[in-house]
């Protein structure tokens, strides 16, 4: 007796319970797949032959159970899934070959594999391909070949039904809306159990659900979006996505027309995450977050345990969307251009299992998950990730202005300081980061708290400034040392400044921020002035005393931003004496080319001593910023241009004077 047969006289048999509506329908295609199940009861062997027959239907098991050659392609829910459907699909129906391709090895792409499937076609013979994304993973010609598609998507409640009633030998009564949305392979088998009954399956089903539906809590202490500052762009984006869910809610927008992914990007403690929490909060929708780093080393190490822990993250996502999946240290996916050989083969199918799932958020039962990143380091990115389609726009967070910080301040204080003017307090602490700030309003309760009594503006004030404890001597070598780096920046058109500052700070003495003059490409003399404004510092430490240790000390100090943009000059826009792009950052570049070190040590040397002309070119305009800085300890933009362009106009009146030949042989040698 055929199963189609065996289906139809279970359905018979069954009549007399159709009209009890506590059970799932016992319409045919149940009692079919009913009949598939017979004699299973491991809910690992049961749930794979249940969901596939429940999606080849009876027309396309005639096919399957056929003879002649056929050509099927299965795509299954998750890469977990891979296997157990093999054996299901063996089960039901003979096969010259079945191929599986979950994305774990390099070689499983539809470039390979071609010529086989050719073969076996042409002969006569059946093959079938199983992939949880076929058109990325099996060979193209059995795509396009395909006789037969199939899609087994996330298990209806139809399935579950059947797996429980074949496992436990008793019907599941009615069960709740879609019981096992977004649980795995392995969740939905460990719930359905031998020997308990159908309840308390449906109980551990439902267990499982809420366990991965519950998102990050938002507490009443998440800000209001409104109420943030400090953002910029980010902001713009963020309510342009609050404003569509709001229109797509109300049936005017597809989901498919908002703006929904994107990548944020800045400094450490600049609120990226914060951001995103008032977001998820605004938007009404859940938050789910995860970093990166910590998915790849809380799996098993191997692809498949890497790919899984991705899957199962998305699969979270997709159980409860619309939501905000919120993917931290997005740079911890390894930038496949930066690896060798070895690294390449390795992680490679790990990207683009990554990348298949980012590019399918459009078309799937992801499609309602917006997805953003977060950065601190951007330029380790693979490039394929920020693309247009995947974690796109890629927007920057920039340090706040006085103006933001005081915003940013008001919102920590909450009701304390409450009608005290904060802005000299913000315009001293401007260029500190959110992080910053929180500490620093800690800090100043904290004292207060200690003296028994309310916070005044001063609590805060010995928070953002300490009291002093450098010589007058270390403060003015400090202000000419910064004031080096904005002269040279502006002089050389290299960036506009936003602040200054000589604010002692637990991660540094002082600092000078601005943003690089947008271009659209760089020749080799204009990323050589980046360079020569990175050293400024130095050659006025050397100008008004002695080179100290101020301008080293590890990253992100003035020395490993020269060394690094001479580097990338030479090794990855081929801008020096070769073409060959060599990623991979500068430490590891030079350490495997004596040659190269010696390269850039000499352009350093070259750059160093253009960098010493400039400053003392410009030392009386250098003092006379460092002057202004000593007294104020920060100044803005406008200020730090205002003295320049003093100095540039004095300079002019000095040449015109007649002092023009003097001073011009003291002149840079900058080009």
């Amino acid at each position: 007796m055929s199963l189609i047969e065996s289906a139809r006289r279970v359905a018979a048999q069954a009549a007399l319970d159709l009209g009890d509506d506590r059970h799932p329908a016992d319409d045919f295609d149940t009692v079919y797949v009913q009949a598939g199940l017979a004699g299973r009861q491991d809910a690992r062997d049961a749930l794979p032959v249940a969901a596939l027959l429940d999606a080849l239907g009876p027309a396309g098991l005639r096919r399957v159970q056929g003879h002649g050659a056929l050509a099927l392609v299965i795509e299954v829910p998750a890469p977990d899934w891979g296997s157990r459907v093999e054996l299901a699909l063996r089960d039901l129906g003979s096969f010259a070959q079945v191929i599986v391709r979950m994305g774990a090895s390099r070689s499983e792409r539809p470039t390979e594999g071609n010529g086989n499937v050719s073969a076996v076609l042409s002969r006569g013979a059946r093959i079938a391909g199983i992939s949880p994304a076929p058109a990325r993973y099996l060979p193209a010609t059995l795509v396009q070949a395909a006789d037969l598609f199939v899609r087994i998507g996330p298990p209806s409640n139809r399935v579950i039904a059947s797996v429980i009633r074949a496992v436990t030998g008793k019907r599941a009564r009615r069960l709740p809306p879609a019981v096992a949305t977004g649980l795995s392979f392995d969740d939905i088998t460990a719930a359905i159990r031998m020997g308990t009954s159908p309840a308390s399956c449906i109980a551990r089903l439902q267990s499982s659900t809420r366990a991965l539906s519950a998102g990050d809590a938002l507490g009443e202490d998440i800000p209001e979006l409104a109420s943030l500052h400090g953002y910029s762009a980010a902001m713009d984006w963020a309510l342009a996505l609050v404003r569509d869910l709001g229109e797509w809610r109300a049936g005017r927008l597809e989901f498919s027309q908002i703006s929904k992914n994107c990548t944020l990007y800045s400094d450490p403690g600049l609120g990226k995450s914060s951001l995103i929490r008032s977001v998820a909060k605004a938007a009404k929708v859940p938050l789910i977050s995860a970093s990166v780093s910590e998915l790849f080393t809380s799996s098993s190490g191997h692809l498949d345990g890497v790919l899984k822990a991705w899957e199962a993250k998305l699969a979270q996502a997709a159980a409860i969307a619309p939501c905000i999946l919120f993917l931290d240290e997005i740079d911890s996916i390894p930038n496949r251009a930066a690896m060798d050989n070895r690294a390449r083969d390795w992680w490679s199918p790990v990207v683009n299992g990554i990348l298949a799932s980012l590019d399918s958020t459009s078309s799937n039962i992801t499609s309602k998950v917006i997805v953003i990143g977060a950065t601190n380091h951007i330029g380790l990115l693979d490039a394929a990730l920020i693309r247009p389609g995947r974690l796109h726009p890629v927007i920057r967070i920039d340090r706040p202005d006085a103006t933001a910080l005081a915003g940013i301040l008001r919102q920590h204080l909450g009701v304390d300081l409450d009608g005290v003017d904060i802005s000299g307090v913000a315009q001293l602490g401007a260029g500190s980061t959110g992080a910053e700030v929180v500490a620093w309003v800690k800090g100043a309760r904290s004292t207060a708290r200690a003296e028994g009594r309310r916070m005044v503006l001063a609590d805060l004030i010995a928070q953002v400034a300490p009291t002093e404890t450098r010589t007058p001597e270390e403060i003015r070598a400090i202000a000419a040392h910064e004031a080096a780096h904005c002269v040279c920046a502006v002089v050389l058109d290299v960036a506009s400044m936003s602040t200054v500052t000589i604010a002692h700070r637990q991660s540094s003495e002082g600092a000078a921020r601005g943003t690089l003059t947008p271009r659209a490409f760089l020749t080799r003399t204009q990323i050589e002035r980046i360079a020569v404004v990175a050293l400024a510092g130095r050659a006025m430490d050397a100008l008004v005393g002695v080179p100290h240790t101020g301008a080293g000390g590890g990253r992100g100090s003035d020395l490993d931003r020269a060394t690094t943009t001479v580097v990338s000059l030479h090794v990855e826009y081929g801008l020096g004496d070769s073409l060959v792009y060599r990623p991979g950052g500068a430490e590891e570049a030079m350490r495997a080319d004596p040659a190269l070190r010696r390269t850039v040590e000499a352009d350093l040397l070259r750059l160093y001593a253009q960098a010493s002309d400039l400053v003392r070119e410009h030392r009386t305009t250098i003092e006379a910023l460092a002057d202004r800085l000593v007294e104020a300890r920060v100044l803005s933009g406008d200020e730090i241009l205002a003295i320049i362009k003093a100095g540039s106009a004095a300079r002019t009146r000095r040449h015109r004077g007649g002092h023009g030949a003097r001073r011009s042989r003291g002149a840079s040698r900058l080009p």
